[in-house]
């Protein structure tokens, strides 16, 4: 009685309103009650092995509130050894579901995280890498354009400098391809 009791407690229906009750059973959802009606056929007819496992479905409440369920079920096997029913046990993981889909929305928080903290370092990397040829470009540029404006000046001078802009430069375009590539 007491496992009955559990039972009506947990789909909101009194024991009347549940025994000698036939398919559709009151608790099954009316969008499931073909599958679950096919499968008590099956479950019946004496050829069914349940899972060791147990299995998920879900269940609904006399106010209408769907709910997930574990349903471990066993043959009950009388004293000359035949089949005469069938013994379930129904657990409501409404819980286990919540915490599972909480764990699953914070590891999608932690993967984006990880995944912004990553960028975050690969932005730092590319700024500092890409800084050191930029710099140098800038200072060859200034030094060319202070010799220029002096008047002061070798064409080797500037040959030698520029040479060394444009070796920044490429220097700088191996950095972003790198990038490109990654």
């Amino acid at each position: 009685m007491l496992f009955r009791s559990a039972f009506c407690e947990m789909v909101g229906f009194t024991a009347d309103e549940l025994i000698g009750h036939t398919n559709p059973l009151p608790y099954w959802p009316p969008e499931f009650a073909g599958e679950y009606g096919a499968r008590q056929t099956v479950r019946l007819s004496g050829n069914h092995v349940p899972p060791r496992e147990g299995y998920e479905s879900v269940f609904m409440r006399k106010d209408g509130v769907r709910f997930p369920v574990m349903i471990y079920e066993a043959p009950l096997i009388d004293a000359d050894g035949r089949q005469s029913g069938w013994m379930a046990s129904v657990l409501d993981i409404t819980e286990r579901k919540h915490a599972e889909e909480l764990e699953r929305v914070q590891r999608e928080k932690m993967q984006r995280t990880g995944r912004l903290i990553t960028m975050g370092e690969m932005a730092s990397t590319l700024a500092h890498e890409l800084n050191q040829p930029l710099s140098a470009i800038a200072s060859y540029t200034t030094g060319c354009l202070n010799r220029l404006e002096s008047g002061r000046f070798e064409p080797d001078d500037l040959r030698a400098a520029l040479g060394k802009l444009g070796v920044q430069a490429q220097r700088a375009g191996h950095i972003i391809r790198r990038v490109h590539d990654f």
